[in-house]
């Protein structure tokens, strides 16, 4: 069915590669369901709803795609998600819901059509790798913050107080992760977080399931199918689909660009040619994310572990697929790890997406300044449509004063007029 012989693989290194990369991203599904649950809905409808829409998302990569990359919700996007959209923005958590369906819609019809290309062609890479950085940084924020590892005093940032157990945690977990990324571990951060949730138990911050470790999945009833589109009237509801339908869009074109290139000059150009049918497989589980009513499921960077242990076809995402569905039935071993052993898994991953900051251009201002922009405001302000809005007409000006019209293409200049709209109508009401 996959054709493993035909890729050059084997049955059992497309397994080994399958649980390879499960146990690199496990993880998933003791951080998604703590960062979700911040903005209110229960963890263990959480738990099943991650799960649940890891296994569709792989399944999805595996037999529409024939790729070895799993599927799960994205870190990242689930804060903005559920701490930005809900809690700061005032969204409902059925209103979310439907924005992720509209832009997973959005994106599938793309991936299907020639704007696909266009669009990853024509936006500058600096704003491309801006917006990443900036998303990087307010997810390492989020974790510090609502870890109260970082607190706000007289409206002034400053660190917690360290005699608190759960602050204390976290530095601790801090300091485990960093050392094994020093040691270059692959699983560090899996295992920081299986570490620190050990030492959350002398501590008093991790709590030890009364019921067993294992259980039948929690029903995921309150948030399945719950959509309200009751807000597509409203411009900011399209500014929210917009940022989910971006970072779909360019996270999932870094992931798989990152993923092909691990396996070597000769296999990446013989699997570049699936890209299409891989974002078709992505913008199908990003709905299937929604339906289930929580944040974007996205292709996982960390399928690069199986990948580089020989991992080449869809039984890989397969297996990795049949994997989480045994974990649906460890919902309280999950359930126990608190957000403080969490918190710096994703401090790790606002580092992760902070790195492509280094492939812009600093020597040229028109590039880098708007860039600059970006970052400090998106990681700062929590507000990605409007700081990115912000962000692109700076480069359109400094474009245009330099007289450097020839870089401004059809697409830069109408998303232009776009966000000027935005902002005009925001500055206004």
């Amino acid at each position: 069915m996959f054709g493993v012989k035909e890729h050059q693989s084997r049955p059992l290194v497309e397994i080994s590669a399958g649980l390879t990369t499960f146990c690199a991203m496990v993880y998933v599904l003791a951080a998604n369901p703590a960062i979700l649950g911040q903005a209110g809905a229960s963890r263990p409808a959480l738990f099943t709803a991650t799960a649940l829409a890891a296994i569709i998302g792989s399944l999805s990569m595996a037999f529409l795609a024939n790729l070895p990359f799993a599927v799960a919700p994205g870190m990242g996007i689930n804060a903005i998600f559920a701490l930005v959209v809900i809690k700061t923005m005032g969204y409902s958590w059925p209103q979310a819901a439907a924005a992720v369906i509209t832009a997973g819609t959005i994106f599938f019809f793309l991936s299907l059509s020639p704007l696909r290309d266009k669009i990853l062609r024509d936006v500058p890479k600096s704003l491309q790798y801006a917006v990443c950085g900036g998303v990087g940084l307010l997810i390492a924020g989020i974790g510090l913050i609502n870890s109260q590892a970082i607190v706000f005093i007289g409206g002034l940032p400053a660190l917690g107080d360290p005699h608190l157990p759960g602050v204390k945690l976290v530095f601790i977990g801090l300091l485990l992760t960093a050392v094994m990324l020093a040691l270059k571990f692959r699983y560090a951060v899996l295992a920081g977080i299986i570490l620190s949730t050990l030492i959350g138990l002398p501590l008093g911050v991790t709590q030890v399931p009364a019921g067993g470790l294992f259980s039948l999945p929690p029903s995921p009833a309150e948030l399945f199918l719950a959509a309200d589109f009751s807000l597509v009237s409203v411009p900011d509801f399209w500014a929210v689909v917009l940022v989910f339908l971006f970072m779909a869009i360019f996270d999932g074109l870094a992931g798989f660009l990152g993923l092909f290139s691990i396996m070597g000059e000769k296999d990446e150009a013989r699997y570049r040619h699936k890209m299409g049918r891989a974002f078709v497989a992505d913008s199908l589980a990003m709905i299937a994310s929604g339906l289930l009513g929580i944040s974007p499921n996205t292709a996982y960077g960390e399928s690069g572990a199986g990948v580089a242990v020989g991992g080449r076809t869809g039984l890989t995402a397969l297996t990795c697929a049949a994997c989480f569905t045994l974990a649906l039935f460890c919902a309280p071993v999950f359930l126990a790890i608190p957000f403080a052993a969490v918190a710096p898994a994703l401090a790790v991953v606002g580092w992760y997406m902070l790195m492509p900051l280094a492939r812009i251009d600093f020597k040229d201002a028109t590039e880098s300044f708007p860039a600059i922009v970006a970052l400090l405001l998106i990681g700062l302000s929590w507000k990605i449509s409007d700081s990115l809005a912000v962000a692109w007409l700076v480069y359109l000006l400094m474009k245009a004063v330099a007289g450097r019209f020839r870089e401004l293409n059809v697409t830069v200049c109408l998303l232009g007029l776009i966000f000027a709209a935005k902002l005009g109508y925001d500055v206004l009401t």
